[in-house]
């Protein structure tokens, strides 16, 4: 005999998949690095150079850590702060990061200590608010993070307003929160404080 589902067991379903997409958005990434593409130069429209191979290069036990600037890709426009833009997979998921010169990019396919949960940047607690916590997981690198909270990194949802940043996290499995206010920099060291 055939029985239709009740109401009752799509809301359940529901909850189930929306609680697996919330939890599965903050998880870091684990497996395989795969590098897919990689330039540097004045990104996006400038001048710029395909660097996937030497940055393929450097990825060792699924891990890179470099420094975007001229010594390591050369400079392609000359006079003009050039950005390192890198198109990756782990574990078959498709990413992509971009950093400033001289600044340093971190990629990791292996497991972290630290897990981002939650991180939302505006008028905290109840005034309007951005979910950033994709943004400030893919920030992790090496088991510890540092980000500014700024509107050049997360946008301007309370325009007028000061914000705040707050980061929900676990480290290793102890759940924990931090806030700072806007242009102070977050901070998780390495032993998760």
């Amino acid at each position: 005999m055939f029985r239709l589902p009740t109401i009752a067991s799509f809301a359940l379903l529901a909850g189930i998949v929306a609680s697996a997409g919330l939890a599965r958005a903050a998880e870091p990434l684990v497996g395989k690095l795969v590098i897919v593409k990689a330039v540097y130069g004045d990104l996006p429209d400038g001048q710029k150079t395909d660097v996937t191979e030497k940055v393929k290069e450097m990825v060792k036990d699924d891990r890179l850590s470099v420094v975007a600037n001229n010594d390591n890709f050369g400079d392609p426009a000359e006079g003009v702060v050039k950005k390192l833009k890198v198109d990756y997979t782990i574990g078959g998921v498709a990413r992509s990061r971009t950093v400033n010169e001289d600044e340093r990019l971190t990629i990791s396919g292996k497991k972290s200590k630290l897990v981002i949960r939650k991180a939302s940047y505006g008028d905290l607690p109840d005034g309007s608010k951005t979910d950033v916590t994709e943004k400030v997981a893919d920030m992790v690198s090496d088991d510890a993070l540092s980000v500014e909270a700024t509107n050049t990194n997360f946008g301007d949802p309370a325009d007028g307003v000061v914000k705040k940043l707050k980061v929900d996290y676990t480290f290793d499995g102890k759940e924990k929160s931090k806030t700072v206010d806007e242009n102070e920099t977050l901070k998780i060291s390495d032993k998760g404080e």
